[in-house]
């Protein structure tokens, strides 16, 4: 496995946990309101069944197995991610260590679930059309901002100077 790859999966992996523990915090402090992860899983179980747009996924039949997916899809996309983070930083000579290089990345993201997965969800453009009592465009904000700060953490961390 090259090394580049290495730490993409290492700086993937640390992001997304601290993008969860933080997002935690947040929920539990009242300042975001996101999707529950089932409905994530539920999500892309329709994804891998060929049916990716949903007219509410929150009125599709619950799955047994949403969180098995959830979880682990939400993993790999994180690491997927990291991945592309150092490639691209790599590739422009910036430092993947300093933090508005990660933090400008991980906002930059924002553009999967505010462009795709939302509306694929049912939940409109930028999510704005989410289930009572969720945030979701200020939620994915929030969480991937903390997922750049993960980003920058783990790459001073993993990577040498």
């Amino acid at each position: 496995m090259p090394f580049l790859f290495r730490q993409g999966v290492l700086i993937g992996l640390i992001a997304t946990i601290s993008m969860d523990v933080l997002t935690v915090i947040a929920i539990r402090l009242g300042a975001i309101a996101p999707l529950t992860p089932n409905l994530v899983g539920r999500w892309f179980a329709s994804v891998l069944s060929g049916h990716p747009i949903q007219a509410d996924i929150a009125h599709t039949a619950p799955l047994r197995y949403e969180m098995a997916l959830a979880i682990p899809g939400h993993y790999a996309i994180g690491i997927t991610l990291a991945c592309v983070y150092l490639w691209i930083t790599t590739q422009l000579a910036w430092p993947a260590r300093r933090a508005d290089v990660a933090l400008g990345f991980a906002l930059s993201t924002n553009g999967l679930p505010w462009l795709l997965m939302f509306p694929a969800m049912g939940y409109g453009l930028l999510g704005l059309h989410g289930p009572a009592g969720t945030r979701l465009f200020t939620s994915s904000l929030v969480s991937h901002a903390f997922y750049g700060v993960g980003l920058w953490v783990a790459a001073r961390v993993v990577q040498p100077h």
